[in-house]
């Protein structure tokens, strides 16, 4: 039989990236869009909502998430055993290891990470300026297939204010490389150091950080050691405290 997994979709170049190098593919997916972490009781009734759709064709549920700002605390299969890694957000699986997050987090907590994902399916601060300020023909028009989740325009002034207080506490940018940055992703994550610099009035540091794709080929592969996944019986829900034992 095989599995399916509900994924966000700052993965989905990564998970049809391995699709195609695998070739006895027993995974199927489904891809939500990376704005409902913007709204974590949201994001949890969507999810919620694909579980239920998923019928008995399928073994197991595999989701693409972490805790995700508790996101996903509560969910429940009656029918499946669900598969969801032992990770604050997506952060660390595209690090390779909570572990490793965690070591980035003590060199500076105050660190924004971007990856190619992310740029391409996501959303930031940087992003929703130019949205507001009527700025999006310097965006790929791929990159703003959600731009409706920036909300209203507003004027250049508003606009700065509402990008300072939501970085003012970020020091550096970290550009995620799992060997697939291209020059105009790098060009977007160093823009946005510029910017943001001049905005807060202090050197914001950028770092480009070579990834891994470790805990994503785990999720393809079936490997779901005890240490990196937390197993959901069915007709149990997620808890929070199972992913800090």
């Amino acid at each position: 039989m095989k599995n399916i997994a509900v994924v966000c979709e700052v993965m989905k170049n990564d998970f049809i990236k391995m699709s195609k190098i695998k070739k006895d593919n027993n995974l199927d997916y489904i891809f939500l869009e990376q704005q409902l972490h913007n709204t974590p009781d949201i994001m949890r009734k969507r999810l919620q909502e694909e579980i239920d759709k998923i019928d008995e064709s399928y073994e197991k549920i595999i989701l693409g998430y972490g805790l995700c700002s508790n996101g996903v605390t509560g969910l429940i299969s009656e029918k499946h055993e669900i598969i969801i890694p032992k990770v604050d957000d997506c952060i660390s699986l595209f690090l390779g290891s909570r572990e490793r997050y965690l070591e980035e987090f003590k060199k500076d907590p105050g660190t924004y990470y971007l990856c190619k994902g992310w740029i391409e399916y996501g959303g930031d601060p940087y992003r929703g300026y130019q949205v507001w300020t009527g700025q999006e023909d310097k965006i790929p028009k791929e990159w703003l297939n959600n731009k409706e989740m920036y909300g209203r325009r507003y004027d250049e002034v508003t606009a700065r204010l509402l990008v300072t207080e939501l970085l003012k506490n970020y020091n550096r940018i970290v550009l995620i490389n799992n060997n697939d940055i291209e020059e105009i992703h790098r060009k977007y994550a160093k823009d946005m150091v510029t910017f943001i610099s001049i905005l807060l009035n202090k050197q914001i540091i950028f770092t480009e950080l070579k990834g891994s794709p470790k805990l994503l080929e785990k999720i393809f592969n079936d490997k779901w050691d005890q240490n990196n996944f937390i197993k959901i019986d069915p007709g149990k829900k997620i808890l929070q405290e199972y992913f800090f034992k």
